[in-house]
């Protein structure tokens, strides 16, 4: 835990660094595009709008605990892409982390570890806008669940912990062997279908339900859905099980860290 509190330590005494990095990020998505952050609204709406358009009549009556209505679908999937998409960004971002700061890495002494926070300032950044838009969706539909959705606050720090944890692991492996990328990118594809984010985990048979709860994003995203939802029992298996395994990770991706630091800067 030692390189962990250093990161803590750091991360104040840095934090015209990560500001930097931050900024440099979101500039970076958008220049030279004509439509600029428009592009952040616009691809996650253009996938909304395909899985509605193809799922709603298929799930529309499906959804547990709510009426079948025009919107209970759009209400359902929202939440479960707009989550997902906070724990991939982490995820991805922070599995190349190192080897995108090699030189800064190499020229600059710093805990690395606070190349972890301008992922997670930008990540959330692009959350927050996209909430907001949901939220503005919600109070024009009749559909706020009000002070209930700081409810989806547990589950939304388990999920980015455990897109940390994940890319923290992954991020030192990818510098020794580069294939862990693309492992990583088709794990991630493979994970979304496992994870009943644009299907209610209701039309699974049971054995199958009793199989998939052992994924663990199936609880805190089935939870967060169920606070927009207004369904108690959409919820899908204990928080928990994510949050030990969440800790448990951190510690992993911790001590492969520290076990691999001094050959990663080599490599580097």
């Amino acid at each position: 835990m030692t390189n962990l509190w250093h990161a803590l330590a750091g991360a104040w005494r840095f934090r015209g660094l990560v500001r930097a990095i931050a900024e440099r990020d979101l500039r970076a998505r958008y220049t030279g595009s004509v439509l600029g952050p428009l592009w952040l609204i616009l691809q996650p709406l253009a996938m909304i709008l395909i899985y509605t358009l193809v799922f709603s009549q298929v799930m529309q009556a499906r959804l547990p605990g709510t009426q079948p209505g025009v919107f209970g679908y759009s209400i359902f999937i929202c939440a479960g892409l707009i989550t997902w998409g906070l724990f991939v960004e982490i995820s991805q971002r922070t599995k190349g982390i190192f080897l995108e700061h090699a030189n800064l890495i190499k020229k600059v002494q710093f805990p690395k570890l606070v190349l972890l926070l301008p992922v997670v300032v930008v990540a959330s950044f692009n959350f927050l806008v996209l909430m907001l838009l949901y939220f503005a969706f919600l109070l024009l539909i009749d559909a706020w669940p009000g002070w209930q959705v700081l409810a989806a606050l547990p589950s939304l720090a388990i999920l980015v912990l455990l897109a940390l944890s994940f890319g923290l692991l992954t991020g030192v492996l990818h510098v020794f062997l580069r294939d862990v990328g693309q492992i990583v990118d088709i794990g991630l594809q493979l994970l979304f279908w496992a994870t009943p984010i644009v299907y209610p985990i209701t039309i699974l048979p049971a054995a199958f339900r009793e199989l998939i709860v052992w994924n663990p994003m199936v609880a805190p995203i089935t939870r967060i859905q169920g606070v927009f939802l207004g369904a108690e029992n959409h919820a899908a298996g204990s928080l928990w099980y994510p949050l030990l395994l969440a800790i448990g990770l951190t510690f992993l991706a911790l001590w492969c860290y520290r076990r691999l630091l001094g050959e990663m800067l080599d490599y580097l």
